[in-house]
Formats: structure tokens, C-alpha cells, sequence
């Protein structure tokens, strides 16, 4: 079953969940970032990674990990 959803990113420093990244489906988006392929074209054919860059609050930069998908 295709579940639609969002990608869930935790920054390291400050603990802030990013959701901001939308997907038509949570299982494939997951596998194609833990084997590193390309999403399908029809997506947009991105790459997307397991970490990501946080704008904390407090002005500062943190890294942040992928730690799951939220179905919408």
C-alpha cells in the first residue's frame, strides 16, 4: 500500500524535528535513501540523504538525522 507522508529529520544539537519534506510514498522513499538511488523522475528524480542541515534557533547550525516517515 503507497503511503503518502513526511520525512522526519532530528537535529543533533538542538532537537528540532524537521517534517518538511513530502512524499508519495514513505517505504520507497526510505529504501531509495538507505541504498543512495535517485527518487523516480516523476518525483523529481532528487537524491535524498540520511542527514540534513538545521537552522537552529538560537541562530546557530546543526546537523540532522533522518529518523523515520509520517503518514499524512
Amino acid at each position: 500500500m503507497i503511503e503518502k507522508g513526511r520525512l522526519v529529520y532530528k537535529c543533533r544539537r538542538c532537537g528540532k524535528l524537521n517534517k518538511n519534506t513530502q512524499v508519495p510514498d514513505g517505504l520507497y522513499a526510505l529504501n531509495s535513501i538507505l541504498n543512495k538511488i535517485p527518487l523516480p523522475e516523476e518525483w523529481g528524480g532528487f537524491i535524498l540523504t540520511e542527514t540534513d542541515i538545521c537552522s537552529c534557533d538560537d541562530g546557530n547550525l546543526g546537523v540532522s538525522d533522518l529518523i523515520g516517515f509520517e503518514k499524512d
